[in-house]
């Protein structure tokens, strides 16, 4: 099943061919992509094109995972991570287990488990060794104090003797504190949720920079100090737009580094739409004759090129929840992090098989299901959260112009048994190179993660290594995932 973006692709980009100087400010102007993996999260490559479109593409439900007993696991996961041989899950919302598994499937507990506060979060951080292991967690009392309470911080070189690092952060997020290091700009970067006080959709994500995330976090005072970050104490990036449900927000982010590519960030957001006594009046709740928070999440993805500014490519759901009867029925929240096996990514999730704060949604369904709740995961393909398609009458595209490193031309591309692509590689002036046109072109047909093209037998590129040129793709009945110059 796919979901398309439903837009066209048309030129976004014209020049002169006979104007010298337009053609040098393009080569100029051309994208330095080197030798790194360029990823179709949105149209930085589409240049111009017809009967091609974006598509976001749902991830697989694999089902339930379980201890080693069998038994299926439940919690809430704060993060997900691997070594290409096995996948860690951190399994906990005050304090975090950190299981393992060899197969994505069944885990077993390592023994390791850490505790910082309220949804405790873990960064593992090589590059600072001394202070490799990074725990944040929340603090509250009752009522809030201002003077004591949000997130602190620990650290540790060796993952077991942990040194307090105070309070980073005087407000209570009632969110996970998604610390990570972004290479691109070269300082740490946290999500996590501010709230908008004037609106009944109140959650937001919000992001903070910081050269040192054990330092207190920056943020701008105001004067009522109110138990969660306001929109005018940090930076909002992402919230509930008019084409989301009019009752409804963000509720968690799941932002997740992408660094199999280049410029390439992911959220995978819960939404989460309210319920209320005078437009759901069948829900039953928890407690009889008490409302509370009540009303569906579902996992929906947004990308981005740097962090900040995001896009929604769809609002169709990353996978769908389970029917009535089975046990992840109205309520999935994503865990950040992914763990890469061969070609395929492992994503995790949990399910309280229940509405938000624990509600049935209508009281026939409270015993519908032999099971409420649990760990799903669910795989996606390597790079294939979005792709370049066109269907079976065709289409073709164009980039602008790039400058590569290397000497082979690498695409992630499926056009199964009946689909094909073909790649031309232009001047500045939109030439065919000599030797690098579409007849020249071996056709490629097949579902690849990594495929090489070739004209009349070679792929070398690497005379052409350094200048500025455009690919040019015809595409039948294909899915463009990525593409990459390597040396290999």
């Amino acid at each position: 099943m796919q979901f398309s973006i439903r837009m066209a692709i048309v030129a976004v980009a014209t020049f002169s061919l006979n104007a010298s100087c337009g053609l040098t400010a393009l080569a100029d102007d051309a994208i330095p992509v080197g030798g790194s993996k360029q990823v179709f999260i949105d149209r930085r490559f589409v240049a111009a094109g017809e009967g091609v479109e974006l598509v976001a593409n749902p991830a697989d439900k694999l089902g339930l995972v379980t201890n080693e007993q069998g038994a299926p696991l439940t919690g809430f996961i704060s993060r997900i991570d691997g070594d290409g041989n096995r996948v860690r899950m951190h399994l906990g919302h005050e304090s975090i287990a950190v299981l393992e598994s060899d197969d994505g499937l069944r885990f077993r507990n390592t023994g390791t488990a850490y505790h910082a506060g309220g949804f405790t979060t873990l960064l593992d951080d090589p590059r600072d060794p001394p202070r490799r292991y990074k725990l944040f967690g929340l603090r509250l009392s009752q009522p809030f104090n201002p003077e004591t309470d949000g997130v602190y911080a620990q650290y540790s070189a060796d993952g077991v003797h942990f040194t307090d690092a105070g309070r980073v952060f005087p407000y209570f997020t009632d969110n996970p504190t998604l610390v990570n290091w972004d290479e691109r700009i070269g300082k740490y970067v946290i999500y996590t949720r501010a709230f908008d006080y004037s609106s009944e959709n109140q959650r937001r994500i919000a992001r903070i920079e910081t050269d040192d995330p054990l330092k207190p976090w920056p943020y701008t005072t105001s004067d009522n100090q109110r138990l969660f970050p306001g929109l005018e104490n940090i930076p909002v990036v992402l919230s509930a737009d008019d084409e989301q449900d009019p009752h409804s927000d963000i509720y968690y982010n799941a932002q997740t580094m992408y660094p199999e590519a280049q410029d390439a960030y992911l959220m995978f957001l819960a939404p989460f739409r309210h319920f209320s006594p005078e437009r759901q009046p069948f829900v039953k709740p928890r407690v009889p004759g008490q409302w509370e928070d009540f009303g569906f999440l579902e996992v929906q993805l947004a990308v981005s090129r740097d962090g900040i500014r995001w896009q929604r490519p769809t609002r169709e759901p990353y996978f769908s929840t389970g029917l009535a009867d089975e046990w992840d029925r109205w309520y999935a929240v994503m865990a950040p992090g992914y763990a890469r096996r061969g070609n395929y990514l492992y994503q995790y999730y949990n399910s309280s098989g229940r509405l938000h704060d624990s509600a049935f949604l209508r009281e026939e369904y409270e015993d519908s299901a032999p099971q409420t709740g649990g760990i799903g995961v669910v795989r996606q393909r390597l790079d294939g959260f979005v792709s370049l398609d066109a269907d079976h009458h065709g289409g073709w595209f164009e980039t602008p112009l790039l400058t590569f490193t290397g000497s082979k031309l690498r695409l992630n591309i499926n056009t199964g048994g009946m689909g094909t692509a073909f790649v031309e590689i232009r001047d500045t002036d939109g030439r065919p190179i000599p030797g690098y046109s579409l007849a020249d072109c071996e056709e490629i047909g097949g579902n690849f993660i990594d495929q090489a093209v070739h004209w009349r037998g070679s792929p070398d590129v690497s005379a052409l290594a350094g200048q500025p040129v455009r690919l040019h793709v015809r595409l039948k009945r294909a899915k463009l995932f990525a593409f990459q110059f390597t040396s290999e």
